[in-house]
């Protein structure tokens, strides 16, 4: 059927209508997708271009976003990203239902709510009538794991239920799943987008079992306990997790997130270079309904380093209070975060008395270059420790343990081979790659090696 501009016309007339009725917190479209929508529709508007020229600029630009992270699926239209954007929207009616519930959010909130949701359906319904036979039509799935109720209720609004009318329903989702990548993805990494601190999916997130971590259940329960209270809504401590290489440290906490992750919590990574963000991750965080683990991952400090104050003050001591939903479990293979070489006391420096002893402060025989200061210079570099009130310690396995995780590996993996036969094979490989210390890694890493094998032979 030809093309009939005056249609085209009128249904542009309709949906800048629907662009310029939008409240601030609208069109739940980006400034730049904004404009090129715009500009789409004043050329057809204008008879100034047919739709095929006008419309497919804004296609493919819905058609890259649909390919990308952000996406949570559906039909690559106008419609499709409106759909997407509605449940993550920063909206401030949204804003009230995630940290309150809808139920406690003011009246006029929920107002311009349902007004630019009016807009954005008006928006939608004259996208797929204008681009009827040149939009995709078949569904892209998403990125991350989208709860089945908000799955429903955009269905509901493609086949074209009334959107205003859902407000409260679209409220009450966001104040029990979240909004964004938090609700999708159980792992994200601090990134920069347009020079500013954003929350990047980490698309193919490495869970490991919980139970699969063998030989240090009490010192593993105590971050596991510290982690349900964080759930629960209590003041969660930060934990640093520390001991020697292969011992597990990382392994935990993706094997707590794993456990946990349909419960709401969740795991962000944060490189060194990236701790200057800190206080913007507070804000990207702050008020949203998962609760989030920031991983400060194999760190370890020199004297001097410009990230030891940094992250001392933002850990605990700056004005601003750090986000309740937020704590932090470090690694380290050093229970001291700061390097402490060369470090070699004045005197016997700073000591706590009781209230019946004196407080007699000794310093000693002098040496020929005193610094009085020294104690409090040490008292300086030491603080980051104290951030961490809990300190987990993860050991490495006792023989007959490590060879017990041996075997448990083997008998997960399906090999059922002699157990005397199998401790035999890994001490080859363990000797012949030179893996001194055999922990839960080592065993893991043998069981790659040995599963093919194993499998050859017996196919053979």
């Amino acid at each position: 059927m030809a093309e009939d501009p005056r249609r085209s016309a009128t249904l542009a007339e309709s949906m800048l209508d629907a662009l310029d009725g939008f409240s601030p917190f609208g069109p739940f479209l980006t400034p730049g997708e904004t404009r090129q929508l715009r500009g789409a529709l004043v050329g057809l508007r204008d008879k100034a271009c047919n739709v095929e020229r006008a419309c497919r600029p804004v296609v493919d630009a819905v058609l890259a976003v649909a390919l990308g992270a952000d996406w949570s699926g559906g039909i690559p239209d106008l419609c499709g990203l409106l759909l997407n954007r509605l449940c993550d929207a920063d909206h401030p009616y949204l804003d009230y239902c995630e940290q309150v519930g809808p139920h406690a959010a003011p009246a006029v909130s929920l107002e311009i709510m349902r007004r630019d949701l009016r807009c954005a359906q008006k928006l939608a319904d004259g996208w797929q009538q204008l681009t009827a036979g040149l939009a995709f039509t078949e569904p892209i799935a998403g990125v991350g794991a989208e709860p089945l109720a908000i799955i429903s209720l955009k269905d509901r609004f493609a086949a074209g239920a009334d959107w205003s009318c859902s407000a409260e329903e679209l409220g009450a989702l966001v104040r029990e799943h979240g909004r964004g990548v938090l609700r999708r993805h159980k792992a994200l990494r601090l990134d920069w987008r347009g020079g500013r601190a954003a929350l990047s999916p980490i698309r193919h997130f490495a869970e490991f079992p919980l139970d699969w971590l063998e030989g240090n259940e009490a010192r593993i329960g105590v971050l596991e306990e510290n982690t349900l209270n964080f759930l629960a809504g209590y003041r969660a401590h930060n934990a640093l997790i520390w001991g020697p290489r292969g011992g597990g440290k990382s392994t935990l906490i993706r094997a707590l997130v794993g456990k946990y992750g349909e419960r709401g919590l969740r795991v962000v990574e944060i490189a060194p270079e990236a701790y200057e963000k800190l206080p913007e991750l507070f804000e990207l965080v702050r008020g949203r309904r998962q609760c989030l683990i920031g991983v400060l991952d194999n760190i370890s400090l020199d004297r001097g380093d410009e990230n030891l104050h940094l992250l001392s003050r933002m850990l605990d001591g700056g004005l601003e209070e750090w986000p309740a939903n937020l704590v932090f479990y470090a690694t380290s293979n050093y229970k001291d975060l700061v390097d402490r070489a060369g470090e070699q006391g004045q005197g016997l420096g700073q000591m706590q008395m009781d209230d019946q002893t004196p407080n007699i402060v000794n310093q000693g025989i002098q040496p020929e270059f005193y610094d009085p200061q020294q104690q409090q210079r040490l008292d300086e570099e030491r603080a980051l420790d104290d951030r961490f009130a809990l300190k987990i310690f993860l050991d490495l396995p006792r023989q007959s343990q490590y060879q017990a995780l041996v075997v448990s590996y083997a008998r997960r993996a399906g090999i059922d081979e002699a157990e005397e036969d199998l401790l035999a094979a890994f001490e080859v490989w363990r000797m012949r790659h030179n893996h001194d210390l055999a922990g839960g890694r080592t065993a893991r890493d043998f069981i790659l090696a040995y599963l093919p094998q194993y499998q050859r032979h017996k196919e053979a």
